[in-house]
């Protein structure tokens, strides 16, 4: 995972009238010390106004206030009163007057891919000035930083914009926890995000007797920092009948904080143990958590209670299996159920059940909810209301005795799962949120290594002395040998290969609230929100959330043998995307263009970003599928402007519209040359403003270039289409 501690702030904010706000300057707030409040509610609406652009559209203003952690702050939402919708939203500090952060959402969607006026420079600009403007204090403590982003994509519905991203710097070291984010408008230059990220009043330590970079590296090599896992990976398109895999990987441990080594103690950083947890594996200690020897099972299976294919139990029998387990008082009243698929193991079905008392006007409102596995009748979870008045809250149980109850629970409900888990005590959401709530979690082992998102998640009324919560997630899945992976050492080796040790402040956040900025040495992530925290196991190849290795992604690329090219503009958002990445940052804009090149530059600008690395069968198979190739070409054949037309025609799905006879005609000399079934095709995309042609010749013949490709690409996607009239894909 990401190295980088970045710090949200994730809100709900309590709407008041702005008038209570503009007189007073008093209110209730959340925290015992109340943030000073100096700025009036209308003082807020008009530091935005002064400094940013509302549209019309957005005539009707609410207001709120939130005090959370001793910063008093406004929130300031402009929303459409007609369609379209769509809203302008601020969030200003009510001490200091400072914009912490704006966003415009504007709806719906704009229905093709708009070619940007500005240029990426003219973009940065505009976004330097907003910034001089609005944080010149902290201007000489932050530097803009040039990410590698992801390939931006050409799709129907995401407006282009700039991404613009500053860190702070303290005594000449990147912290990267603080910065500030400037998302500029393509199209007109507008603002459409900004989000400042400073954390005042914190303690810098001195960089003073640091230790050298070679004996972080040896503290790193010994720790060891990475963990032997297995990693189950996020499904990109939850409807993909393609098969879930279970990935053998290298990940750093949540242990020590991304990485992090103290620069000045030497000593790995850590979080700490929560207090009173117990450290042993429950019902597994024998288990080896190391790298598994010969000894261990090639392939492992999910346990089951009822794993043949018989059909699916019945609600009635769902609701039995409940009761077994959980006691429904009298008062509640079975009112809902459904049977779906689970997101976990689409291919089963689990079926929830809701009980709850007649009405809360009537009083306290009690409910409870469960879920059944319908295939293998597995319990799978439930939640409750925690009763009232029903315990001493002046004695509730230590976390030892809440976690005596948990496990109970797991040892009646999963008895046989309940010995392939571990009690994870370093998963900062798994302490203790308070004294009367106690929250587990227990992460599944297979072959003695730990399963991503697999476990068991427990919540203890430490009060009312009972488990209120719990949920069960347990892949159905093969896992294979790890016999046959790098050693630990010879990861731990690729990794820094990739991500070198340097020097930062990091914010550590403690599980009693608190934090601290510590002066570390932390793997590398050159600003860039998407590098790899994985590496896979047996390559040592860094994965993605999606199990994609890294060399399968489309990064963007700025060409540097694109100027004063006429399709330099288009050439620059094709480097955005992704595509054309044959010859690194050269582009070659005066090549003859193949089919290979075009194809596959269609898929990753259309969204396939993680395919570049698609076989020459499988871009041909997806062509065809999509309609796109219909003719007996190779790969690595030339295209003309006629099959240049066919291919963005496709693309946008108006083929149709292109096969109609009768009704074209084009002003060129040469138009008599154009063969009939070509016409359509070729008049839409030069009306459509797709095909780049000077003068009176079209040269339905002529050899397209990669500019020319390029060109047509960009403009196809900025195709106009009719409402409800979706691009192909």
């Amino acid at each position: 995972m990401n190295s980088l501690v970045v710090f949200m702030f994730l809100i709900q904010f309590a709407v008041y009238p702005a008038n209570v706000f503009g007189i007073e300057k008093e209110t209730k707030v959340v925290g015992s010390t109340p943030a000073k409040i100096t700025i009036t509610t209308d003082q807020a609406v008009q530091l935005v106004k002064d400094n940013f652009t509302i549209p019309t559209k957005y005539t009707r203003l609410s207001t709120g206030y939130n005090d959370y952690n001793n910063r008093a702050t406004y929130s300031l939402n402009w929303n459409s009163v007609d369609q379209p919708s769509g809203s302008f939203n601020a969030q200003v500090d009510a001490t200091t007057g400072e914009i912490i952060n704006v966003s415009q959402w504007d709806g719906p969607f704009q229905s093709a891919f708009r070619l940007p006026v500005l240029s990426e420079g003219e973009a940065e600009k505009i976004a330097t000035a907003l910034v001089t403007k609005l944080v010149s204090k902290h201007q000489t403590e932050m530097q803009l930083v040039k990410e590698e982003q992801q390939g931006f994509v050409l799709d129907n519905a995401q407006p282009f914009t700039y991404n613009f991203h500053w860190i702070r710097f303290v005594n000449g070291i990147p912290f990267p926890g603080n910065g500030l984010n400037v998302d500029v408008s393509g199209d007109d230059g507008a603002i459409k995000n900004y989000n400042l990220n400073w954390t005042e009043d914190l303690v810098f330590p001195e960089a003073k007797n640091v230790i050298l970079p070679e004996k972080a590296l040896q503290v790193f090599m010994g720790t060891p920092m990475l963990e032997l896992q297995y990693y189950i990976p996020q499904m990109m398109d939850p409807q993909s009948q393609a098969p879930q895999r279970a990935l053998l990987v290298y990940q750093l441990s949540n242990k020590y904080c991304g990485g992090a080594i103290d620069a000045l103690s030497g000593k790995p950083v850590t979080l700490g143990a929560q207090e009173g947890a117990n450290q042993t594996m429950a019902g597994a200690s024998t288990v080896s958590a190391g790298i598994p020897t010969e000894a261990m099972s090639l392939e492992i299976t999910t346990p089951g209670q009822n794993t043949s294919e018989a059909t699916q139990i019945s609600r009635d029998e769902a609701v039995e299996i409940v009761k077994k387990i959980v006691d429904i008082p009298s008062d509640l009243v079975l009112r809902g159920s459904n049977l779906n698929p689970d997101w976990q193991n689409p291919n089963e079905q689990v079926w929830n059940l809701d009980w709850n008392n007649q009405s809360s006007n009537m009083g306290e409102f009690s409910f409870i909810n469960a879920r059944v596995n319908a295939k293998t009748g597995d319990f799978v979870g439930f939640g409750m209301s925690s009763p009232a008045n029903s315990g001493d809250k002046s004695n509730p149980l230590s976390r030892a005795s809440a976690q005596k109850l948990a496990e109970g629970f797991l040892q009646r409900v999963q008895p046989d799962r309940f010995k392939l888990v571990e009690l994870d005590t370093e998963n900062f959401s798994g302490g203790g949120t308070s004294e009367t709530i106690q929250n587990f979690h227990y992460v599944r082992l297979v072959n003695g290594l730990p399963v991503s998102r697999n476990g068991m998640d427990l919540t203890v009324d430490a009060v009312a002395k009972q488990v209120i919560n719990y949920n069960l997630n347990w892949s159905d899945l093969n896992f294979s040998s790890p016999l046959n992976v790098l050693s630990l050492n010879q990861a731990t080796e690729r990794f820094l290969h990739r991500r070198p040790l340097v020097l930062n402040y990091s914010q550590v956040f403690h599980q009693n609230g608190q934090q601290e900025v510590r002066l570390v040495y932390q793997p590398n992530t050159d600003n860039n929100m998407y590098i790899s925290g994985m590496l896979d196991a047996q390559t040592g190849e860094p994965v993605d959330w999606y199990g994609k290795l890294q060399s399968q992604w489309a990064l963007s690329h700025h060409f540097t043998d694109i100027q004063g090219n006429f399709a330099e503009k288009e050439i620059s958002i094709m480097g955005l995307a992704g595509a054309f990445e044959e010859y690194g940052d050269c582009f070659h804009p005066d090549e003859k263009l193949t089919v290979g090149s075009l194809l596959r530059a269609m898929l990753i600008a259309g969204g396939n970003g993680r395919d570049r690395d698609l076989s020459d069968q499988d871009i041909l198979k997806i062509a065809k599928d999509r309609n796109w190739l219909q003719e007996d070409l190779k790969l690595g054949s030339y295209i003309d402007r006629a099959s240049l037309s066919k291919f963005m025609i496709r693309l946008i799905n108006m083929e149709a519209s292109a096969q109609i006879k009768g009704i074209y005609s084009v002003p060129f000399v040469d138009a008599k040359i154009i063969q009939s079934d070509s016409l359509g095709y070729i008049a839409l995309a030069w009306g459509l403003g797709i095909l780049s042609i000077e003068g009176d010749y079209v040269q339905p013949d002529k050899t397209v270039t990669r500019a020319e490709a390029a060109y047509a690409l960009v403009h196809t996607y900025a195709v106009e289409l009719p409402k409800n009239y979706y691009m192909k894909w």
